[in-house]
Order: C-alpha cells, then structure tokens, then sequence
C-alpha cells in the first residue's frame, strides 16, 4: 500500500510539473506567432514601400527620358537621340529591374539582358558596348551587379545625357535650352 502510494505521488508531481512546463511553452508559442505574425506584417510594408519607390523611380527615369529627347530632337542631335533610344529599355524596365536586384547580388547583368532582348536581340550588346567604352563610373556600376549600382547606374546615363543636351544647346547657338 505505501509503495502505491509513492508511486502515485511521484506521478501526481511529475503531472503537475509537465503541467506547469506544457503552460510555460504554450504562452512560448503564442508569443512567438504573435512575433511571426508582426514581422509578416511589417515585412510586408516594406515590400510595398519598396515596389512604390521602384514605380515612382520609374516613373521619374521615364519621364527624365523623354524630356532628354525632345530636347534631343529640338537641338537635332542624332548621335544623342540613338543614345537615348539604346538606354530605353533599362529605363522602360526600371521596376522589374529594381524588383531582381532587390532578391540578391549578381541578377542586374541577368535581368537587364532578358529586357533589352525582349526589345531587339542586338540591344543589349551595344549596351554593354556604350558602358565598356563610357566614363569609368559606368563601368564600375555596372560591375558592381546590384541594386546600387543599378541605382547609380540610370541616374549617371540620365544626367550624362541631360549634359550633353545642355553642351549641344550651347555649341550650336540655337533655341536648346536644357
């Protein structure tokens, strides 16, 4: 009888420990998908945050784009009007290529091929002809093969070209004004 008794002792001690240890990790547990579930919904402002900062960006390098060549064509420059047109499909595919570059290093080089070629399949050769042969910041943004360097990239084609337009304006004495 007092061996029953033990037994049910130590049974009744160890029920009330697991109890006690099964509460702990369930208040564990629920802490912890409240946790997941915050940082699912911070994540995904983020994410939203960020595909409207590549469409405003876009949107501004489109719009930047366009201005450059009717000053292009107002000031009859050919040689900048067939730049420009070489840089369109980069500045046309801007948030796609934001969006890649966002998921890691190494996918600029990848994802700006698929869209010049979707455009004309010799584009993107004379692409990367007018960066090799370019400024040495080109060449190091595009080296670089990340969303910094894709950043710096547009903006430095973009205001090259908007100082060209401005120098043509000036050279050629005409109604071009930047």
């Amino acid at each position: 009888m007092f061996f029953v008794l033990i037994i049910t002792f130590v049974f009744v001690v160890v029920s009330i420990y697991f109890f006690f240890r099964a509460e702990k990790l369930q208040r564990q547990l629920i802490s912890q998908k409240r946790d997941v579930l915050a940082t699912s919904k911070e994540n995904k402002v983020l994410v939203d945050s960020l595909t409207l900062i590549a469409t405003r960006g876009q949107e501004f390098a489109k719009q930047k784009l366009e201005h450059l060549k009717v000053q292009a064509k107002e000031c009859e420059s050919e040689q900048l009007i067939i730049h420009l047109e070489l840089i369109s499909p980069l500045i046309n595919n801007y948030s796609i290529i934001f969006r890649e570059c966002l998921k890691g290093r190494g996918r600029l080089k990848a994802v700006s091929k698929k869209c010049f070629e979707n455009h004309d399949s010799a584009a993107f050769k004379k692409f990367v002809a007018l960066i090799v042969t370019g400024d040495k910041r080109l060449k190091r943004y595009w080296s670089s093969d990340n969303l910094n360097g894709f950043l710096f990239l547009v903006d430095a084609l973009l205001t090259a070209d908007d100082s060209s337009v401005g120098s043509l304006a000036k050279n050629k004495k005409s109604i071009c004004i930047p």
